[in-house]
């Protein structure tokens, strides 16, 4: 289960006395420089990964921190120079650019889809704001690709992305039903920026944001032979010490950005000083998704918005290979902070709120809520426990013994013990900060849990019931053969080995397909989660629909016996 929440959540150097910098004062007192430094503290050690950070109130940056290594192997430290790759980060640049468009007359964010890519004018109805907001259903490239045959070390660009998202002949739901995160609308907004300013997203972003606001050192990085100054590498932590996490990857607008943490204050000064940008624009990007339920989104365009300790909030994180990255902003209090780093075990999140706190704490409308950290009764317990489907055909199993609660997954099934944080909250995760939470406020058993990762990441686990059923009664000879996905472009090769249904792809290990349900299998391949075969009316096998995390019914037909 472990093993999979992290590829999921995909995802220092022996150098004396690597220190927090600290800027001259400007606005910022001893106390909450300290409180910084102390937050940063576990990275302040020779051997640890680094982190830095960049503070602005009242208009102006008033601190920035840095801790730990930039490169591991050449023992540098971290500096107030240093380029971090800051993943989801780069969506809130892609939201602007297409707002900067729209400001131009050229487009709206109303516009449908098809009317700046006509190749997709065969898909549902859907409109740039739905791409913008995460309601446009669309499947994730990050599953796609992989189920494709593309493997970590595969150099990815847009070209590769956008060739494999216009193969799509499905989606995840009907445009506008639901909010779903997802990397394919913003590859294709940046896209939109392409076509409908004649430039790459990175001049476009480059002439219109970076150099007007004096971003110097910020860029998408589209070249994967770019020589960037002071680019510092990634980590991903292990059991025997930190080890590389190369990204080999030069995707845009979902992802991509090259920045440091100053740079990223200079950012978000601008949504005070509107620099550049008019104020219909900032308007805009504040504007929350609505589903057709009338259902309001927290995510707006390009950034989410969370109500913490009294004070509204707007922010975006990211996380791509090792990197981690956080911009919080807080209009009211004209404070924010931005921290990126280059290890996966790193919660930029935590660090951020952590300094919103230090900086805030006694001011007038900073309120921490009571906590009722009361554990739950047998009887919550047992309302609890039960069968949640996080992905299709990846589940929670919750179960109560009375007085504990306990998750296991198909995969690992000996259960693991959730220590009670409140009435309706379990640790998942100390390390990665991985909570279950269940709703209150119902009656009876919820229909759902919270996966929750840090402060406000969140996905939705739906409770099924799976029926009484014998995986000896799978009969996988009738499975065996050869399938292919036009919306892939790739085949799969079924065998039986013994008992047991493998699947081969040439450029992924051999896996065992487990069956779980009737005509429904899983594998050990996060890609390849669950596995739908399906019949004719004569009940002969036709094809299967392949489905992973934010990619859902892929479809694969047979094409020969085995």
């Amino acid at each position: 289960m472990r093993r999979f929440l992290f590829l999921l959540l995909l995802a220092w150097p022996a150098f004396p006395g690597a220190r927090a910098q600290a800027a001259p004062p400007l606005h910022s007192a001893p106390a909450t420089e300290a409180a910084v430094r102390a937050l940063l503290a576990p990275w302040d050690r020779p051997g640890m990964p680094g982190v830095a950070v960049s503070i602005t109130l009242d208009g102006r940056i008033v601190q920035h921190a840095e801790v730990g290594s930039a490169d591991l192997e050449q023992a540098t430290p971290v500096t107030p120079d240093s380029v971090f790759h800051v993943a989801s980060v780069s969506k809130q640049f892609t939201a602007f650019a297409i707002l900067l468009l729209e400001q131009d007359g050229k487009l709206s964010i109303d516009d449908p889809l098809s009317r700046h890519l006509p190749e997709t004018a065969d898909w549902a109805p859907m409109t740039l704001r739905q791409l913008l907001n995460h309601t446009a259903g669309l499947r994730d490239f990050g599953t796609l690709m992989p189920a494709a045959g593309w493997r970590e070390e595969d150099l990815l660009t847009d070209e590769q992305v956008l060739r494999m998202v216009l193969r799509q002949r499905g989606g995840n739901f009907a445009p506008g039903s639901r909010y779903q995160y997802n990397n394919t609308g913003y590859a294709l907004l940046g896209e939109v920026v392409r076509r409908v300013s004649g430039q790459s997203l990175r001049a476009f972003c480059d002439e219109r944001i970076f150099q007007p606001l004096g971003m110097r050192d910020t860029r998408f990085g589209d070249e994967i032979d770019d020589r960037v100054p002071h680019r510092v590498p990634s980590w991903r932590s292990t059991k025997d010490g930190y080890v590389r996490d190369v990204l080999n990857s030069t995707t845009t607008g979902s992802t991509g950005l090259l920045t440091t943490a100053a740079d990223l204050s200079r950012w978000a000064l601008n949504f005070e000083t509107h620099a550049v940008g008019n104020a219909a624009l900032f308007t805009r990007m504040r504007e929350q998704g609505v589903l057709v339920d009338g259902t309001v989104n927290f995510y707006a365009l390009g950034q989410e918005r969370h109500a913490w300790n009294g004070l509204d909030t707007w922010s975006h994180g990211g996380r791509d290979a090792g990197y981690r990255a956080f911009l919080l902003r807080v209009p009211g209090e004209r404070f924010s902070v931005a921290v990126v780093a280059n290890a996966n075990d790193v919660d930029t999140s935590e660090i951020a709120y952590g300094v919103a706190a230090a900086y805030l704490s006694h001011r007038p409308g900073y309120r921490v809520s009571s906590t009722d950290k009361s554990g739950p009764g047998r009887r919550q317990l047992a309302a609890y426990a039960g069968d949640y489907e996080l992905f299709p055909g990846y589940f929670f199993r919750v179960t109560s013994d009375g007085r504990r609660l306990f998750v296991a997954t198909l995969d690992d099934p000996d259960p693991e013990a959730l220590p009670a944080l409140s009435a309706n909250r379990f640790l998942l995760s100390e390390k990665f900060n991985q909570v279950l939470e269940f709703p209150t406020g119902g009656k009876g058993r919820p229909d759902r849990l919270h996966f929750v990762i840090g402060q406000y990441g969140r996905i939705d686990a739906l409770r099924v019931k799976l029926a009484a059923f014998d995986p000896a009664s799978a009969r996988a000879g009738e499975f065996a053969g050869r399938y292919h996905s036009d919306e892939l472009d790739t085949d799969y090769v079924l065998t039986v080995e013994g008992d047991q249904l493998r699947i081969h792809h040439p450029r992924w290990p051999t896996a065992t397909l487990q069956p779980y349900q009737r005509d429904l299998f899983r594998s050990s391949a996060w890609f390849l989660q669950k596995i739908a075969f399906q019949r004719d009316g004569a009940g002969r096998v036709t094809g299967f629909l392949l489905s992973g995390p934010v990619a859902e019914n892929i479809v694969f037909e047979r094409i020969a016996d085995p």
